[in-house]
């Protein structure tokens, strides 16, 4: 099993935090996890990315050339790492940041990550983890209970309880968007 996930978007959204949790999440379950990050100069909004390899084997190449999952929280993000997705590969797109979706024969899901967390809990800062929930659950990568888990051991307490609410809600996003 090698699967090779993507988060982009811009600087302040949460990637890199999204990409550590699912990471922590493989280790937790017995998986072997491979990650790294980018961002620009500017601590927020410039564009950034956090690549997650996960595999029941050893990793040899911890950088991504090719995405089996792509999940992204901007347009400039999709634009940019579209090329890499795999064919036969997923791309996650949060509908509040991107508006057009290119219509080229792979699996798209528009998902209202943003939307979700602005509605449940006042504000954007939780969409990260939603989106991550969304991927987690339309695609087999890790089990739930880890990631719940990779959240206690990732974030403030005090952040629990938002976090792994958001978590849910993402899953049952990626539920839906699965069986579509």
């Amino acid at each position: 099993m090698l699967t090779r996930v993507r988060f982009g978007g811009l600087g302040g959204q949460g990637i890199v935090l999204a990409g550590s949790i699912l990471g922590e999440a493989a280790t937790l379950a017995g998986l072997n996890a491979a990650g790294s990050n980018s961002y620009g100069a500017a601590a927020r909004g410039t564009a950034c990315r956090s690549d997650v390899v996960l595999s029941d084997e050893p990793i040899d190449y911890p950088h991504l050339a090719a995405a089996d999952v792509l999940a992204v929280m901007s347009q400039a993000a999709l634009e940019k790492y579209l090329p890499i997705v795999t064919t036969g590969g997923v791309v996650f797109v949060d509908d509040f940041s991107v508006k057009a979706p290119p219509d080229d024969g792979r699996r798209f899901h528009s998902v209202p990550a943003t939307a979700t967390a602005v509605r449940e809990f006042g504000g954007r800062q939780s969409a990260n983890i939603i989106l991550l929930g969304v991927v987690l659950g339309a695609v087999d990568v890790v089990p739930l209970d880890a990631v719940r888990d990779a959240i206690r051991a990732t974030v403030r307490e005090r952040f629990h309880a938002a976090n792994l609410r958001a978590l849910d809600l993402g899953v049952e996003l990626g539920r839906a968007a699965r069986r579509v």
